[in-house]
């Protein structure tokens, strides 16, 4: 009898995890009916529906979290960093850079070649003197690389700390 129980309680055990596994392949179908509607089933799309679809269904609990943060994203968006540089601008330069990409701060590096990139850099930082690295972020700029002034400028767009700047 005890051996009885003990192969239904197996059996049955076994059937969960079979079940539990069956689930998690399992497809969902997406089409657009003849009444103009999108539907979404387990079910395969009846014939004649347009734009059948399928695509497994995997673990719906798992959020990505590889890109950006959403704050990230938007200061991005709200609060542009444009890098100026210059050809004779070696290793103030580079620190800079260095700087930027260990906080994971996207940026657009431009470097001033003309008399039109000179006009921009002194539109953008309201001064006549040109130095470089200037940072701009947003409508905000600070000529010369001073990461405890970048800090403070790049954390009031809402630009996160991370990595080894963030100590």
């Amino acid at each position: 009898m005890n051996a009885r129980r003990l192969r239904s309680a197996l059996l049955a055990g076994s059937l969960a995890v079979l079940s539990l596994c069956a689930a998690q392949a399992q497809t969902a179908y997406r089409w657009i009916g003849q009444d103009g509607q999108v539907n979404y089933s387990d079910q395969p799309p009846p014939p004649g529906a347009r734009d059948p679809s399928q695509a497994p269904l995997g673990s719906p609990n798992l959020v990505d979290t590889s890109g950006a943060s959403y704050s990230e994203k938007r200061a991005a968006r709200i609060f542009p960093v444009t890098l100026y540089t210059g050809s004779d601008c070696i290793a103030e330069c580079k620190l800079a850079r260095d700087y930027l990409k260990r906080r994971g701060v996207p940026y657009r590096e431009q470097q001033v070649k003309s008399v039109a990139d000179a006009a921009a850099l002194r539109q953008a930082t309201g001064s006549k003197e040109l130095l470089v690295p200037t940072i701009v972020v947003g409508k905000s700029a600070h000529q010369g690389f001073e990461e405890g002034a970048w800090n403070q400028l790049l954390g009031a767009a809402g630009y996160p700390l991370r990595g080894p700047a963030a100590k």
